[in-house]
């Protein structure tokens, strides 16, 4: 259990870690290249025209080398982009609490004193509360451990005493900015998720007008058809419709009815995702017949997309769950799968259902591109979307889908994971316990 809860903590953090460093992902080139030159130039401005007690110019230049490959980010291999937060958290590490805090051990001078107070006022805009207590306590470990075994290192005590009580203030009144700020950035959030719930549940009475008027178009345009036909046949003067025309208008009702099913899926969607998953009870259900429930609801764009998909003749096991929440998820799953062949123009839809010893699955493959390796380990983080990295041609949406789907299966009791080769497949594993060990509401 602790094993468990430690991994879990780790999971979170490490999200926690990645989303920082997409927030600063946009400014990590410019602070790439600044921190790059600027430890490199301050040498002689230190070593000759304000000379400090202390200069080391190999350390300045070894942590100076750490920024080059930020400044050199727009050029990373795509393999290699997975590895940037883990890479950003080091690179600030290196430079400012480990470089800073060593060389403000050794000068203790009042530039010094200055550079090290904004290291921390830089690094409390760049972390969350959490992310810069482990980057400036470790950075701090380091340098204080490097400075005991420097030879003739001297602690200057009187300055440093002087100085921890400014530290200790400026940590507190960052940390107390930094927590209003995600209290503010919460309540847009809440903001947010209300105006959509109301917008979503604005458009129900359009959509329905909308879909009332196809049917009533649908119903009398055969006639309407047929008599403009028997008009042009008997010598009427009525105006000229093509053929291929008449066609499109006989269609033209199903587009209709086909959009706003497919809207109203959307927002059913969209409001389910809003809503706290705790709160929806479970029942015993049967795997097949929810996913063939999934596959006849789902508003398929065209007869083409329900070929793509292709369901094993075989397999069933009974699952603790809410069919709202399980049929969603699979909505989920095939519109990723759908869009991203459509996209590619290749690849085909397998859904299985494995009932197994241990538990059950349900694996969705597709034949498609492929995840992205470093958009692999991301996809289930909220409000995280392929388009939002800016990658060519990425998925247009709000990042909450897969989101969803998490939170959704650890309700049931389950679990999903993913499973992608770039250039070649994707599958998507969705685990339930055995009826006997699952949870119940």
């Amino acid at each position: 259990m602790q094993a468990w809860l430690f991994l879990r903590a780790m999971g979170r953090f490490e999200s926690t870690m990645f989303a920082r460093t997409r927030y600063s992902q946009p400014k990590m080139v410019a602070i790439g290249v600044v921190g790059c030159f600027s430890l490199a130039i301050y040498y002689p401005v230190w070593a000759f025209l304000f000379p400090q007690p202390y200069e080391n110019l190999p350390l300045r230049l070894a942590c100076s080398a750490t920024f080059l490959p930020l400044a050199l980010l727009p050029w990373w291999p795509r393999r290699f982009r997975a590895w940037l937060p883990s890479y950003w958290y080091l690179a600030m590490t290196i430079a400012l609490p480990f470089f800073v805090g060593y060389m403000t051990l050794r000068n203790a001078t009042p530039a010094w004193l200055m550079t090290h107070m904004a290291a921390v006022m830089l690094l409390m805009m760049l972390f969350d509360v959490a992310s810069f207590l482990l980057v400036f306590t470790v950075g701090s470990i380091f340098a204080t451990i490097a400075f005991l075994l420097s030879p003739a290192a001297h602690l200057h005590v009187a300055p440093m005493l002087e100085y921890i009580p400014l530290l200790l203030f400026a940590m507190v009144g960052g940390a107390v900015c930094s927590v209003s700020s995600s209290m503010a950035e919460q309540s847009r959030l809440d903001a947010l998720t209300a105006a959509s719930n109301n917008i979503a549940h604005e458009l129900r009475t359009p959509l329905g007008s909308l879909r009332i008027a196809a049917k009533a178009v649908g119903r009398f345009m055969p006639d309407l058809i047929r008599s403009h036909r028997l008009a042009e046949s008997e010598g009427l003067p009525v105006p000229e419709l093509r053929e291929q025309n008449l066609h499109a208008l006989e269609r033209s009702v199903g587009v209709m009815e086909r959009e706003v099913t497919y809207a109203n899926t959307i927002i059913d969607m969209l409001l389910l995702a809003a809503r706290p998953i705790g709160e929806v009870p479970l029942h015993p259900l049967s795997a097949r017949e929810c996913v063939e429930q999934a596959l006849r609801r789902y508003p398929y764009g065209s007869r083409a997309e329900r070929d793509r998909i292709m369901l094993s003749p075989t397999g069933d096991f009974t699952l603790m769950g809410a069919e709202s929440l399980f049929v969603h998820v699979l909505f989920n799953l095939l519109r990723n799968a759908l869009f991203h062949t459509g996209r590619a123009g290749k690849g085909e839809i397998g859904i299985y259902i494995e009932p197994g010893e241990t538990s059950n699955r349900i694996r969705v493959y597709d034949s498609g591109p492929g995840i992205p390796p470093d958009v692999l380990p991301r996809i289930f983080n909220r409000f995280y979307s392929y388009s939002s990295e800016g990658h060519e041609g990425g998925v247009t949406g709000l990042g909450i889908g897969l989101a969803f789907s998490l939170a959704a299966m650890e309700h049931m009791g389950g679990g999903i994971v993913c499973h992608s080769n770039w250039g070649e497949f994707t599958e998507f594993t969705l685990d339930f316990p055995l009826p006997d060990t699952g949870d119940t509401q």
